[in-house]
């Protein structure tokens, strides 16, 4: 462990004194109760959670003192005791203020009735589509289905054209394939969850987040820096938790229907039905076809993959009587992609690219809630699941199987008193591999058999993770968690997240920690596979770890009168060891070795900058810096370079508008979406197809996105797209194309189609509409 995060880490204990522990912190909740029985709520009345409306906003006061706090999006609050307490006043506008004696409670819950108002005045609460907890000592922001509205998120990889933190980029030419970036680095760093299980990964760390469409979306959290130990050792540079419609939160029946100028056709189905008094159970169904032919560039060419993709998850949810509860899920995914030449072009070996997927997976958590011991709880997580992938590009295949396994017992409870929250856990990983193909130099006379990579994993391991809350203005979450590898060793991970309130509506975020993972390159990189490059991996690649240490300011403040917010972070990661992929060092084929004793590291800095210009109208701006660079292999040759694909500078900004709405809940809304991607370097083929150096960076391009939504009235509404409305295209974007028809032996050697930085289809138009009938459980009134 590094000596300076060990001391940092010291003096983050330290400062959480015996004395500062014993102050006490009051939580609660405040909300208006949904009674349709004509029946009135006592004051600190526990109230199911299906049968209130958090409130946002309120003010939490001790009566007299003028020391309280604010309810955050979620209708939470935490307030420091006084050392006299008395009584607590809870007040928002719109709303009967209440008076509560307080007698030592934890937490409260305060439901507070709506007031007498003027005939004139409407008092309007609009949820806000992003929004940062500045209480959560994780940076953790909270994209909301609102959000994922504003453009096509047709499924998880395309959820964040409306977000500045994470980057969505095309693999390659020829498959349609999308790839995420986070603080500099691909999304293979990022560890992906789906309702806090563990999502695509291994084999699927690529394509599965197709397989998540956004209509099936509530929510998604995306957490800067390391994550916490209970969700495993795989983290380097965040998180993204994925929270699917559920029982709570699924209207009775929703329909999404969309269709794109590329002749993309998608629908996407949630329903949920009550079965019982304890079961409820959501059935999800997507289907996805697209046989046009797009060659708007001329090259032979496909633009866009032929698609057959069909998906459908089933969840059900049971409530016992005393405490136990459970949600199992269950999935199936069908995949086929084409793509490659346009058909019909006559040449002696027309290059196709197809992939099949076929994936099954069941997941579960069991929880029991122990009898009267708020806070006490024991819970299990399990995941079984069985991935197949096949795919040829060219005269190269590839043909994995991937089955996992993985249990997680958790016990929640105290240290002591409830200042020292603890969470503990064992867990259990299994992880068979087995790929087989030919993506070296491929059957030969001496060598006619195909390569097999085989790889079995067994992971056992423990954590344990608590936070102090001691201290008013601050909480520190400090995790360590032991597992033991069967092929690499013990592996420990410690992490820290710390978070200081300078005021109440200003906070300071830390997290520093460590990352493990297994690298499967072949997968990993999967552009790779649309070229003839030839794989050539230098001798047994070892797992990849590396630290990560940031910071975040978060403020929440009044521009012009208007709510705004202000966020400004900066990460480091830096790697101890790295699967470097090489794709410099030889233009017809990429290299991949360990990093050894060179050098790998990223340092990003991001500002954003959110404000309500008018009651109508959000807007939201960033900007974004990235130092990435690998030391690769051959000082007097490459030295270090900075990564490729990874645009320095980056700015961002998103406006969006809703119209008033009329008697009937009709209004209009309209969003726009504008990215400047800075300058960025890109690997280059051989000088005889072209003759620009390796080290050239690519110009800046600008890339709008908008779309314009009708509510014909509440759960009907139509809305219409275009995607790069300034039609900025990548030009040539598959090296070698203009030889296919010309010289097949010059195109067998040279064709490259992972060389893409920017969008290949030019404009494009969309549609859909969506139909939803009926509310959510959790629905405002």
């Amino acid at each position: 462990m590094r000596p300076w995060l060990i001391g940092a880490c010291m003096a983050l204990f330290a400062s959480w004194s015996p004395e500062a522990s014993a102050q006490k912190t009051l939580r609660g909740k405040v909300f208006a109760p949904e009674d349709h029985s004509g029946h009135n709520h006592a004051p600190g009345a526990h109230v199911g959670k299906e049968t209130f409306d958090p409130l946002p906003g309120a003010t939490v006061m001790w009566k007299g003192s003028g020391v309280g706090a604010v309810t955050d999006a979620f209708g939470f609050f935490q307030l420091d005791v006084r050392r006299n307490p008395d009584t607590l006043r809870v007040s928002m506008v719109g709303y009967t203020t209440v008076d509560m004696l307080y007698k030592g409670e934890s937490f409260l819950e305060v439901p507070l009735e709506p007031g007498v108002l003027l005939q004139s005045a409407d008092v309007v609460f609009e949820e806000r589509s992003q929004s940062v907890s500045l209480l959560n000592p994780l940076n953790i922001q909270q994209l909301s289905r609102k959000e994922l509205c504003k453009a096509a998120c047709c499924n998880l990889s395309e959820a964040f054209e409306t977000n500045a933190s994470v980057d969505a980029s095309f693999t390659d030419a020829v498959t349609g394939t999308r790839q995420i970036h986070m603080l500099g680095l691909a999304g293979k760093y990022t560890q992906l969850l789906v309702d806090n299980l563990p999502g695509p990964r291994g084999l699927n760390v690529v394509q599965g987040m197709g397989f998540i469409p956004g209509p099936w979306i509530e929510s998604i959290f995306i957490s800067k820096g390391v994550g916490t130990v209970a969700s495993g050792y795989e983290s380097f540079t965040g998180q993204i938790n994925v929270a699917h419609r559920n029982p709570d939160s699924a209207e009775p029946f929703h329909l999404n229907l969309f269709y794109g100028a590329s002749g993309r056709m998608e629908f996407n189905h949630v329903s949920k039905h009550r079965v019982s008094r304890r079961w409820d159970t959501v059935l999800m169904t997507h289907g996805e076809y697209g046989q046009r032919v797009n060659d708007r560039n001329q090259d032979g060419f496909l633009d866009t993959p032929l698609r057959k993709d069909g998906v459908v998850r089933n969840e059900w949810r049971f409530i016992g009587d005393r405490g136990l509860r459970a949600d199992i899920a269950l999935m199936g995914v069908d995949m086929v992609r084409e793509g490659g030449m346009v058909a019909g072009d006559i040449v002696a070996t027309p290059w196709a690219a197809t992939t099949e997927i076929q994936r099954a997976e069941v997941n579960a958590k069991v929880g029991y809630v122990l009898p009267g011991q708020e806070g006490r709880s024991w819970g299990s997580q399990w995941t079984a699941s069985t991935h197949h992938h096949w795919h040829g590009f060219g005269n190269r295949e590839y043909d994995g199987q991937q089955n996992t396994f993985r249990a997680n017992v958790l016990r929640s409870g105290f240290l002591g008193s409830e200042d020292r929250q603890f969470s503990a856990g064992v867990s259990y990983l299994y992880d068979d591999f087995l790929e087989r193909g030919t993506w070296g130099e491929g059957p030969t006379e001496t060598n006619p058999t195909p390569e097999t990579w085989a790889r079995t994993e067994h992971v056992p391991g423990a954590f344990l993770e608590t936070t102090w809350t001691g201290n008013p203005r601050g909480m520190v979450v400090a995790g360590l968690r032991v597992d033991q590898h069967n092929l690499w060793g013990t592996i420990v991970t410690p992490r820290v997240h710390a978070r200081w309130s300078a005021t109440e509506q200003t906070s300071l975020k830390m997290v520093a920690g460590t990352g493990f993972r297994t690298p499967n390159v072949l997968m990993e990189e999967l552009g790779v596979w649309a070229s003839n490059r030839t794989w050539i991996v230098d001798g047994p690649l070892e797992p990849e770890r590396g630290w990560n240490a940031g910071f975040n300011v978060t403020s929440k403040f009044k521009l012009l009168y208007r709510d705004a917010d202000f966020a400004l972070d900066g990460y480091w990661t830096e790697f101890q060891n790295r699967a470097v992929v090489d794709l410099d060092a030889d233009a017809h084929a990429v290299r991949i070795y360990n990093l050894g004793d060179r050098e790998s590291r990223s340092l990003t800095a991001q500002a954003e900058l959110g404000w309500s210009v008018h009651r109508r109208v959000d807007m939201r701006l960033a900007y974004r810096y990235v130092h990435a660079t690998t030391q690769r292999d051959g000082a007097e040759t490459q030295g270090t370079l900075v990564d490729p694909y990874v645009p320095q500078h980056r700015a961002f900004t998103q406006w969006s508008y809703s119209s008033k709405a009329n008697d009937r809940g009709a209004n209009w809304m309209g969003d726009l979406t504008v990215q400047w991607v800075g300058p960025q370097r890109i690997p280059r083929p051989d000088a005889i197809v072209d003759d620009r150096p390796a080290s050239e960076f690519e110009d800046d391009f600008v890339v709008v996105n908008g779309q314009i939504s009708r509510v014909f009235a509440p759960g009907i509404d139509l809305y219409l797209g275009v995607e790069n409305i300034l039609n900025y295209r990548q030009q040539n974007p598959i090296a070698a194309a203009q030889w296919a028809y010309q010289d097949e032996q010059l195109f067998q050697e040279n064709m490259d189609a992972s060389l893409v930085y920017g969008p290949i289809f030019g404009r494009m138009v969309y549609v859909g509409g969506r139909l939803t009938l009926g509310k959510a459980d959790n629905a405002k009134p």
